[in-house]
């Protein structure tokens, strides 16, 4: 029993129940879009979308670089937080100016225009707790973090909800979320000042020296987030009215199952900066250790929420937002082949080549508003829900081209096979609820599943290839 619990390791419990915490989050969404109906509710999602996006502009890719340089260095990295969160700031006051003049060119005014700037107060709280999180993450604090991140979402939805009830006035309840996330970042800074040293003397030249080793994470994140928001904002443009509520819906399920792999990442991430600064030799046996939880836990219940997708829809949201059931259709696949995509990035990132991430993101990008442009005005949400899946599919078979000149070639091919078959698997279920009979979705998958798990064998997953 001691060698089986000194095997178990505690740190994925622990930052599941963080993540499980983003069903309260997700409680949040489901009730205002019940409560305001489709139309008021795309008010809301659209300056969510914009919110995200000007987000990345706010954390400059801080929370990324401080959780590595933690869990590099323990004693050191901490150091800079403080550094961090006022680079924060300042980036905060740049995107103020810039967000009246976006908004209006968005068609964002009157009720609208105001939560979008309550919502941008909101990003620079989550911002600020997010680089917090990640001293947290990686001093190896995971079970600290958890309590946070389940203390701060249990208020910023109670409250809000309370508030959305009894005055079902929209610019009330996004400032009541932005009031008890402001409260929430102040207790963890005093917390953290306790618990380590976060303050380091300043200077303009370390600021700017800050800058410099953040900038290439930042930029990452503004095409990532680009990536995943602009979605929305160009269904708001080009789709008819609703369009964007019905995606805007399908997404917030798909980010409910999107949080699982991110467990996994939340502590592969810092295992592979530690062991990379430390014994990059066993940097490989983490890597198949990541692939094997995200192929025992994730896919399976991919392919558990296609069977129940229409299901999913109805409950949550109600029969009002019924179409959304065809992104979603596509959207959940793309998660198989998005999870391995994260996983290259990651891996970039801890291993100090983030420089080589920009250029991968921008053609992504790219990839994804060009075919955002062609499909959008004929498909509404089905086109930009096909556009994110070939998106997913650039980004993971470039990003493995990168692996492969990382001495990982064979790694790097054998995990291009299981990328494939994993959307294969996972598109069953969506190919099921539009024809394909159950004896024939079974007749592919069992294969299928057969064949990864001889890709999986220890060994030949980590065999190098010359």
């Amino acid at each position: 029993m001691k060698t089986l619990l000194h095997r178990f390791d505690l740190s994925y419990l622990y930052v599941l129940v963080g993540e499980a915490t983003l069903a309260l989050t997700f409680v949040f969404y489901m009730t205002i879009a019940r409560v305001l109906g489709p139309e008021r509710y795309e008010i809301f999602s659209a300056a969510v979308a914009l919110g995200a996006i000007l987000s990345l502009f706010i954390q400059f890719g801080f929370p990324t670089l401080i959780t590595r340089e933690v869990a590099a260095n323990p004693i050191e990295g901490p150091k800079s937080t403080g550094k961090f969160l006022i680079i924060e700031g300042l980036s905060f006051l740049l995107v103020l100016l810039l967000l009246f003049p976006l908004a209006r060119l968005l068609g964002y005014q009157g009720e609208g225009l105001i939560v979008c700037y309550l919502v941008i107060f909101a990003e620079l709280c989550r911002s600020v707790k997010m680089t917090q999180r990640g001293v947290l993450k990686g001093m190896g604090w995971f079970r600290s973090e958890t309590i946070s991140v389940a203390i701060e979402r249990f208020f910023t939805v109670l409250l809000p909800v309370i508030v959305l009830f009894l005055t079902q006035n929209l610019v009330l309840v996004v400032g009541t979320f932005v009031l008890v996330r402001l409260l929430d970042i102040v207790g963890m800074l005093v917390y953290l000042s306790r618990k380590t040293s976060i303050w380091s003397p300043l200077s303009l030249n370390g600021l700017w020296q800050s800058v410099r080793m953040a900038y290439p994470f930042a930029l990452a994140g503004v095409l990532w987030i680009l990536y995943y928001q602009i979605d929305v904002v160009m269904l708001k443009g080009l789709a008819p009215t609703g369009e964007a509520g019905y995606y805007s819906a399908a997404y917030r399920i798909l980010e409910m199952f999107a949080a699982l792999p991110q467990v996994v990442f939340y502590v592969a991430f810092t295992r592979f900066a530690r062991y990379y600064a430390n014994e990059p030799e066993k940097l490989p046996e983490q890597i198949y250790k990541c692939t094997r939880l995200l192929l025992a836990v994730v896919l399976p219940t991919i392919v558990v929420a296609g069977l129940f997708q229409s299901t999913l829809v109805n409950v949550i949201y109600g029969e009002a937002f019924a179409p959304s059931v065809k992104p979603l259709a596509i959207l959940l696949p793309s998660l198989s082949v998005k999870m391995f995509g994260t996983l290259v990035q990651k891996l970039l990132q801890a291993t100090g080549r983030e420089k080589q991430l920009p250029t991968l993101l921008f053609g992504t990008t790219m990839t994804n508003v060009v075919t955002n442009l062609i499909l959008i005005p004929y498909l509404g949400g089905v086109g930009a829900a096909v556009a994110t899946l070939l998106s997913e599919l650039v980004l993971c078979l470039v990003g493995l081209s990168l692996m492969k000149r990382m001495q990982y070639k064979g790694m790097s091919k054998r995990l291009g096979m299981i990328t494939a078959i994993s959307l294969l698997v996972t598109a069953i279920p969506s190919l099921m609820l539009y024809g394909l009979t159950p004896i024939m979705g079974i007749g592919l998958m069992v294969p299928s599943i057969a064949t990864m798990m001889v890709l999986m064998k220890r060994d030949r997953f980590l065999e190098r290839v010359t």
